[in-house]
């Protein structure tokens, strides 16, 4: 049984027939917030173009990365309802709660982020793994949305461009990855670059999706 929940709407639930999901399933206006649901998954269909995947499953909540990160196509997510017992990378969600004496999680976030960003990570780091692999990749990206996306081919040395490339595949950023590697002196990259680290309009929301899976997937990168 698939359904769909509408957060913005009168109609706020009703049962879609199979046959019926693909025409829904585009036709549904992201402002009303939808939520489709097959067989315990959950596709929030969060802008025309995107959507991400959840699940619950051993009392936790869980959420598909692909690419390194759970913002998704809106295409995948019709693919996933159609076929919601596939084998799936499915990775623990950080709980968005207040710890004893603890960041939220979301806060936890950006502390780490802005701790990267306070290293020079080519300066002889010392920190985890985890921390200059963020700290390369958010150099990269201020100066990318500061300066262009070619800001590199003129302030940095080759070897800091493959651990920017480097940092980006860490995180399973796969298609920023392959963005550095095509880098022109032109800056048409700019406004590539731009959309794809900011889907949401929200700064770098690709990376800090990223970074939120590999502090589930790999603590002892961030000790």
């Amino acid at each position: 049984m698939i359904r769909l929940r509408l957060y913005k709407a009168r109609k706020r639930q009703r049962v879609i027939d199979p046959a019926d999901l693909e025409i829904t399933y585009f036709a549904v206006d992201p402002e009303t917030k939808p939520v489709f649901e097959h067989a315990e998954v959950m596709v929030w269909v969060s802008d025309p173009d995107h959507c991400r995947v959840e699940r619950r499953g051993g009392g936790r909540d869980l959420h598909l990365v692909e690419s390194g990160t759970n913002v998704l196509p809106r295409a995948r997510g019709l693919e996933i309802l159609r076929a919601p017992d596939a084998n799936y990378r499915w990775v623990h969600s950080l709980d968005w709660r207040w710890g004893a004496g603890e960041y939220l999680d979301r806060d936890r976030v950006g502390a780490i982020i802005d701790r990267a960003l306070d290293m020079e990570p080519w300066a002889a780091p010392e920190g985890p793994v985890g921390l200059v692999h963020l700290s390369y990749l958010m150099w990269f990206h201020n100066g990318a949305m500061a300066n262009g996306a070619a800001w590199p081919l003129d302030d940095c040395t080759a070897e800091q461009i493959v651990a920017f490339t480097t940092a980006a595949t860490y995180f399973e950023l796969d298609d920023i990855a392959d963005l550095i590697g095509r880098l022109a002196p032109d800056n048409t990259l700019s406004h590539e670059y731009w959309d794809l680290s900011s889907p949401f309009g929200q700064d770098a929301s690709l990376i800090r999706d990223a970074l939120r899976c590999k502090l589930v997937e790999a603590p002892a990168d961030w000790d």
